[in-house]
């Protein structure tokens, strides 16, 4: 049975070109069409720069390349609004954690109630770095 392979295993950069690839975009169409300076963009896609941290920034990309925004995000070493409520209550975080390493959640004081997730807020990008 055949899989269509991960677009994010390869991090930001593959996911973009190998996007662009599969779009027939350029680097100067891309950057055009989502408000990039394309020598900015150039050096992200070599590796000599980092991706942008403005999550609406990625979500543009993503939506001209045809990406999925909370993967792409991701692999742009950010964490998209989305997760919000995973940074904001720990009992939440220890439940992701514990179920992507397999390991068992760490005894804790009383789990705090789940938090509402408000996604008008913006990114937690320039919180977290």
């Amino acid at each position: 049975m055949s899989r269509e392979p991960d677009p994010f295993s390869g991090g930001f950069a593959r996911a973009v070109t190998d996007a662009m690839e599969r779009r027939g975009v350029g680097l100067r169409e891309l950057c055009r069409g989502v408000g990039l300076d394309a020598s900015f963009f150039s050096k992200v896609l070599s590796g000599k720069r980092s991706p942008p941290s403005q999550e609406s920034v990625l979500r543009r990309v993503a939506a001209f390349l045809g990406l999925d925004a909370v993967g792409l995000i991701v692999s742009a070493g950010r964490v998209p609004s989305e997760w919000r409520a995973l940074v904001e209550d720990p009992g939440m975080l220890h439940s992701a954690h514990s179920l992507i390493t397999g390991g068992s959640r760490p005894p804790a004081s009383k789990p705090s109630a789940p938090r509402s997730l408000d996604l008008r807020k913006g990114g937690l990008s320039d919180e977290l770095l």
